[in-house]
C-alpha cells in the first residue's frame, strides 16, 4: 500500500479551506508545488508568527514528510506545535496527528495505532480529525494484518465521512477501502498460495463484498464529485494490478511503465511498495520476467529503507524470484526468512493493537493505552520525564517538581515542553494515567470486593468527587459503571 496517497488526500482535505492553493497541488500529487506555495512561513522567527501561521508550518511539514525530508518535517512540525498556544485541544490533537504519520511511515504500526485511536476517543476532535484518524486507524490494522479490524475501522470513517461538508473525503475512504481488497486479492490468489501472511486476510471477508475487480469498473465506482490526479491515478493503478494479477498481458505491459517511470505519486517518483506489489502481481499473473525485472529496479537503499520488521511482501518476492531462478537455496533462505517474519508479526505484534471503535465509545476498543507513542512525540530529554512518570506513577507523592528535578530542567520547561509537545502539560498526564490504572482495576475486578474508593486510593486519588468527576469527564461513565459494567 503506498501510504503517501492517503496522507497527501488528508493532508489536502484538512487545508483545503484556508490554504486552496497547497490543497491542489496536494491533489494534483506535486508536493512539491504545495511546499513552495507556503513555504515563506519557515523564514518567520517565533515573534514574527501570527494568528492562522500554525496552520501553513503544519502544511509545511506535510509537504516536507512527503517529499521524505523527514528531519525537516519533524523540526517544523515542532514550531508547528509551539505556535499553537491558544488551544489546547488543537494541540493535544495535532501532536497526536503529527506523530502517528510519522510512526506510520516508518513501519512503527503500534505506535501509530495509539496515537491515531487517541484522537478517534478524543472529544476535543473536530469531524474532520475523526475521519483521518480513523483512516489512519483502518491502515495500521490492514498492514498488521488485521483485516476485519481494519474494515471496522474503515466503515466507522466512512460513516463520519458522510457527515463532512466536503465529499471528497468520503471518496478517500472509499478508494483505501478499495486498495485494502485490492491487496487482499492480489496477495491471497491461489498462485501465491503459499503467502501466509495476507492468505490469512482471506478467512475474513471483511473486504471481499464482490470481486474488487468489479468494483473497480467505472460504472461501480460511487465517486460521484469531479476528482483530481491523485485519485484518478492511484486508480489507474489499482485497476493494472488486479489485470495483471488476472493474466491479463496488455496490462502488464501498462503496470511495468507505470511501476517503472510513472510519476503517479506524490513527489512524482515511484514508491518502493508500488514496485513490489507490481511485483506479486506479476508473480499472480504468470509474468515471471516481468517479475524478475521489476525487483531489479529496486535499489540497495531502497530495499533497506524498508522496516526490517515489516518486509514480508519484499522476503516473499525475493523467494519467489530466486526459486523461478533455479536459486534454490537462495529461495529457501529467504523464504524461512519471510516465514519467521509472518508468524512473529501475526502471534505477536497483530494482537497487540486493538480495533478502534466509535468516536465516543467507552469500549475496551478505545482505551487510550499508555504505550510508547507518548514517549515518541517528546524530545529525547524529555522522554526520560516520562519513563519517569510511567515508573512512579502508583506513587502518592509524584509531582511536577519531582520529575523536573530528576532531568534537571525547571518546572516551567517541564510544563511548557509537555504542553508543545503533548498538548498536556505533565500533571494532568498524571492524573489522566492514574485515571487509566484505575480503570483498568475496575475492569478485572482482581482484588474482589474491594470498593471503588480503595482502588482509587491506590492510584493517588483520595476524593471520591473528584475521582467521579474527573472519571466521567474521561471515560463518559462512572467508576462504579465500570465496575460493574
Amino acid at each position: 500500500m503506498v501510504i503517501k496517497i492517503y496522507f497527501a488526500l488528508a493532508a489536502a482535505l484538512a487545508a483545503k479551506a484556508t490554504l486552496p492553493r497547497y490543497a491542489a497541488a496536494l491533489l494534483d500529487g506535486d508536493p512539491e508545488r504545495a511546499y513552495d506555495s507556503v513555504s515563506d512561513v519557515s523564514d518567520r522567527g517565533s515573534r514574527q508568527l501570527i494568528d492562522g501561521d500554525e496552520g501553513r508550518l503544519l502544511a509545511v511539514s506535510d509537504a516536507l514528510l512527503l517529499l521524505d525530508r523527514d528531519e525537516d518535517a519533524e523540526q517544523e512540525y515542532r514550531r508547528a506545535q509551539k505556535a499553537c498556544r491558544s488551544d489546547d485541544d488543537r494541540l493535544r490533537v495535532m501532536s497526536c496527528r503529527n506523530a502517528g504519520w510519522q510512526a506510520l511511515k516508518r513501519a512503527r504500526y503500534f505506535a501509530a495505532h495509539s496515537c491515531f485511536a487517541r484522537i478517534v476517543s478524543d472529544d476535543g476532535a473536530t469531524l474532520e480529525q475523526a475521519i483521518e484518524a480513523s483512516m489512519g486507524v483502518g491502515i495500521v490494522h490492514h498492514l498488521m494484518g488485521q483485516q476485519r479490524h481494519a474494515a471496522e475501522a474503515l466503515e466507522h470513517a466512512a460513516q463520519l465521512a458522510s457527515e463532512a461538508l466536503d465529499p471528497l473525503w468520503s471518496d478517500t475512504i472509499a478508494l483505501l477501502t478499495l486498495d485494502c481488497a485490492v491487496r487482499i486479492e492480489v496477495c491471497g490468489s491461489a498462485q501465491l498460495a503459499d503467502h501466509a501472511f495476507w492468505q490469512s486476510g482471506r478467512e475474513s471477508d471483511a473486504f471481499l463484498h464482490g470481486s474488487a475487480a468489479q468494483r473497480l469498473a467505472p460504472e461501480s465506482l460511487h465517486l460521484q464529485r469531479a476528482r483530481r490526479p491523485l485519485i484518478d491515478n492511484h486508480l489507474d493503478y489499482l485497476r493494472q494490478l488486479l489485470a495483471v494479477a488476472d493474466g491479463n498481458s496488455a496490462a502488464s505491459l501498462r503496470l511495468a511503465a507505470i511501476a517503472v517511470d510513472g510519476a503517479l505519486w506524490p513527489g512524482r517518483n515511484v514508491p518502493a511498495e508500488a514496485r513490489i506489489a507490481a511485483v506479486l502481481a506479476a508473480l499472480s499473473g504468470g509474468f515471471g520476467a516481468m517479475a524478475e525485472r521489476l525487483l531489479e529496479t529496486l535499489t540497495k537503499r531502497e530495499m533497506d529503507g524498508i522496516a526490517p520488521r515489516w518486509n514480508l511482501d519484499l522476503l516473499y518476492a525475493r523467494a519467489k524470484v530466486a526459486a523461478q531462478r533455479g536459486h534454490m537455496q537462495s529461495a529457501l533462505q529467504l523464504y524461512a526468512s519471510y516465514s519467521r517474519e509472518a508468524l512473529h508479526c501475526l502471534r505477536s505484534e497483530a494482537v497487540q493493537a486493538p480495533a478502534a471503535g466509535s468516536r465516543r465509545s467507552t469500549s475496551t476498543s478505545t482505551s487510550t493505552p499508555t504505550t510508547d507513542d507518548i514517549a515518541m512525540r517528546l524530545p529525547a530529554k524529555y522522554r526520560r520525564a516520562y519513563r519517569y512518570i510511567v515508573e512512579h506513577i502508583a506513587e502518592h507523592g509524584l509531582t511536577t517538581r519531582e520529575v523536573a528535578a530528576h532531568i534537571q530542567v525547571t518546572e516551567r520547561a517541564l510544563q511548557m515542553m509537555f504542553k508543545h509537545s503533548l498538548g498536556v502539560s505533565p500533571g494532568a498526564l498524571i492524573r489522566q494515567m492514574r485515571l487509566e490504572g484505575i480503570r483498568d482495576e475496575l475492569r478485572t475486578d482482581a482484588r474482589g470486593g474491594v470498593t471503588v474508593l480503595d482502588t482509587a486510593r491506590r492510584w493517588g486519588v483520595n476524593s471520591r468527587s473528584t475521582l467521579v468527576k474527573s472519571y466521567r469527564k474521561q471515560f463518559n461513565e462512572s467508576p462504579s459503571e465500570t465496575l460493574n459494567g
